[in-house]
């Protein structure tokens, strides 16, 4: 008692005590989302699998829309459809790529 008295910061203090009762297993409870629902770690696993599958799902679907040729071949440059080749005296400045074609 008297080393809690002349400890010189709470650190110093000997929590001995309190460990026993923390040492103890019990099951986790976590907290999800802003309203006040509790969930326990098996459903949480199952909430994270979820979740991983329809991020995979997410990233197929953007790899498969980035075959498109409109992503994947340079000559459409931020175009839908590739710009025509116009004869040098009509070619114009153009507003989507600033390039002239």
């Amino acid at each position: 008692m008297l080393h809690s008295i002349f400890a010189q910061n709470s650190r110093d203090i000997d929590n001995s005590v309190n460990t026993s009762s923390q040492n103890k297993k019990s099951i986790k409870v976590f907290k999800i989302g802003k309203n006040n629902f509790f969930k326990t770690q098996e459903e949480g696993k199952e909430a994270y699998e979820d979740r991983m599958k329809q991020v995979a799902k997410d990233r197929k679907k953007s790899l498969r829309i980035l075959k498109k040729p409109q992503y994947s071949d340079k000559s459409y440059f931020g175009h839908k459809r590739p710009p025509k080749k116009r004869p040098l005296s009509k070619r114009k400045l153009c507003k989507v790529c600033g390039i002239v074609h």
